[in-house]
């Protein structure tokens, strides 16, 4: 009774160990479907997995049905908390925020946290949405505690961009930038919240990646109702007084620098909807501009947007440029040494610099020329726009006069551990077009690459003689291994027995004489052992010879098994066996070997999933004893075999000259 009760105990410990929480999880539920939202969102995405019945009933706070290819996206809240809830694409549910809904479900593991795979969403009322929201910082957002909450943040919207069915805002918060997704509504100015200060009330939810982990931050919000505006913008960005790039980030006291800023000045380079370069009448500045008007260089532009400092250099942030004047009068480039472009202030200014091109990259959508002059390293950009049929006579070992946008790169590590100050580490030129490239000089045909080409060639041929040779060598040699193999395997062949692999009366006869020389010069004593199969013939008969081979395969393998590494096991025919023994010391060792041949023959045998027993009449001889050569010694166990099997089978027998007995 002990016994029982501890295996049970061992039961309910191995049941819990592969079962864990979510059997416990599923216990307590039981049949009872799950109804709080807070409930499903904590629950572990594995537990989630196992698709717990869901019937809920919330609020729905947002609904959108193309954001998401795979899904449409539902948002609710009960007042435990907030839940994703996952629909078909279609059909388009009859469903608006504020509406009091009705859940039927199952739970899934989602793509961050646990959601409601929904199969059914019945509208019940319309309450209004939630009236309370948690205020919230951007270290809470990129907490993911509050993952799809219903909360309040501010910040000041930075950008705004539409698509067919969605209205994203850029909104940088202290702490940090998120974005904030709805669904347009007709007649609404979403350009003049740009620059304002809003209060925004929405649902969490992240950015991930494959792993499931958080990277980002971004927000739902039904519609225009839940932005409240703290702070208008100030009016016509275009209309304020115009700032010089170099007035950006110096020492104030003025808060308007969290404002748009107003800048005008000449474009340098223009590369649509990626970089516009600009120098005003103090300093150059480049931006990342998303528009895609082309602009020549040249132009008088008006630029508004946010300042920001991108990889140690003062730019605009989301900018919006007008042009004032087209085709103005492009400016003259600072014709400069490689070497300057580390020492002197040249970043964002139109350069000019004479260098040999020594390589390229084309591992980005922009090539990249490798370019040395006086030692100096540096890349030239060729943007994607130039096709790239217009580099390929631009030759290597080519001297080139380029004329672009000085780009500098800074060790950031550098700057943090020394005095503030920023010193440039690598050097781009970024190209505007095509003209901005002039061939000085083209290298000579007889270049130390061609030299090279020249000596490889002599080389290769050289190598094709002597791996010629090297192959002819092979050949012999490996038509000498062939050979040499094939005269191993047919001495082999012409020795051994087909069937079992065992070694035949030629290859018995020369070692038999060779122990027998042995045994005869040194005193030696020899056992010859003659084994026959008893009933052989009753199986070949009644199972087939497939089966009688595979029955003389296994004996060959039992026998060689049960004698020493010297012996010789050997098949003379049929089911008859010759095992060799020299070097015993006495008659008596080979009976002993004989006795424990049959005792390991008399262990039945699995052939083709029947067990067959097979015995053995062995019959014994030995050198001096019984014979003093080969054909006697052969005789003698051949006839003391036939008395064994004479006598009733499955014996042994020893051939005594002297006295003949049975054992």
């Amino acid at each position: 009774m002990a016994q029982a009760e501890r295996w049970g105990v061992i039961l309910l410990m191995a049941v819990f160990w592969f079962c864990g929480p979510v059997c416990l999880h599923a216990a307590k539920l039981g049949n009872r479907p799950i109804s709080s939202a807070r409930e499903i969102h904590n629950m572990p995405p594995a537990e989630a997995a196992h698709g717990y019945a869901v019937h809920l009933r919330a609020v729905l706070t947002y609904y959108h049905p193309y954001i998401d290819p795979r899904r449409g996206v539902i948002f609710v809240c009960d007042p435990s908390g907030c839940v994703f809830v996952s629909v078909p694409t279609r059909p388009i549910l009859s469903v608006r925020p504020g509406d009091l809904v009705e859940i039927t479900g199952v739970t899934a593991p989602g793509d961050y946290a646990s959601i409601i795979e929904a199969s059914q969403i019945e509208k019940i009322g319309h309450p209004g949405l939630p009236t309370h929201a948690r205020k919230v910082t951007m270290d809470d957002l990129e907490s993911g505690v509050y993952d799809t909450d219903w909360i309040q943040v501010e910040g000041r919207v930075r950008s705004i961009h539409r698509e067919p069915n969605i209205v994203s805002l850029i909104v940088a918060a202290k702490g940090g930038s998120f974005g904030a997704v709805t669904t347009p509504e007709p007649g609404v100015d979403y350009d003049r919240l740009v620059d304002s200060l809003i209060e925004l009330t929405a649902n969490t939810a992240p950015v991930f990646n494959q792993r499931r982990q958080m990277v980002a931050v971004h927000l739902f919000f039904p519609s225009m109702r839940e932005v409240r505006v703290i702070e208008p913008a100030p009016p016509d960005p275009f209309g304020q007084k115009p700032i010089s790039a170099l007035d950006m980030f110096r020492f104030s006291s003025d808060a308007s620098a969290i404002h748009r800023v107003h800048v005008q000045g000449t474009v340098t380079l223009d590369w649509p909807g990626r970089m516009l370069c600009i120098q005003d009448r103090d300093s150059p500045l480049c931006m990342q501009a998303t528009q895609s008007d082309t602009v020549p260089l040249g132009s008088r532009v008006d630029v508004v947007g946010f300042p920001t400092i991108r990889v140690f250099k003062p730019t605009l942030e989301y900018p919006v440029f007008r042009v004032s004047e087209r085709s103005g009068s492009s400016l003259e480039p600072v014709a400069v040494t490689a070497d300057r472009t580390f020492k002197d202030d040249l970043d964002g200014k139109v350069v000019e610099v004479e260098a040999e091109l020594v390589g390229r990259d084309y591992s980005s959508p922009d090539s990249i020329l490798l370019m040395r002059a006086a030692g100096v390293l540096f890349s030239v950009v060729v943007p994607r726009e130039i096709p790239q049929s217009v580099s390929l006579p631009w030759r290597d070992g080519s001297l080139l006069r380029v004329t672009g946008i000085c780009n500098t790169d800074v060790d950031a590590f550098s700057i943090s551990i020394g005095n503030g100050i920023v010193r440039p580490e690598s050097v781009k030129i970024l190209l505007r077009n095509a003209s901005d490239v002039t061939v000085l000089r083209t290298p000579s045909w007889w270049t130390p690459q061609h030299a090279l080409e020249g000596f490889g060639l002599v080389g290769f041929v050289v190598v094709i003689c002597l791996a010629w040779i090297a192959v002819l060598r092979h050949s012999v040699k490996q038509r000498t291994r062939d050979l040499r193999a094939s005269e191993k395997r047919l001495r082999h062949l012409s020795e051994h027995d087909a069937l079992t692999d065992l070694p035949n009366r030629i290859l018995l006869h020369d070692r038999l004489s060779t122990a027998l020389k042995r045994a005869q010069r040194f005193g030696g004593h020899i056992g010859l052992l003659l084994a026959d199969l008893d009933g052989f013939k009753q199986i070949n008969d009644r199972m087939g010879h497939q089966v009688g081979d595979k029955v003389l395969g296994e004996i060959a393998v039992r026998l060689s098994a049960s004698v020493r590494s010297t012996d010789t096991v050997s098949r003379i025919g049929g089911d008859e066996f010759v095992i060799l023994l020299p070097d015993i010391q006495c008659a008596y060792d080979a009976e002993q070997i004989a006795a424990k041949l049959a005792a390991a023959l008399v262990e039945p045998l699995l052939i083709d999933r029947r067990v067959l027993q097979i015995t053995v009449s062995i019959g014994v001889a030995t050198f001096p004893d019984d014979a003093e050569n080969e054909q006697t010694l052969m005789e003698f166990a051949d006839e003391a075999m036939y008395r064994a099997k004479r006598s009733g089978k499955n014996r042994i027998e020893a051939e005594n000259q002297r006295n003949p007995s049975s054992v």
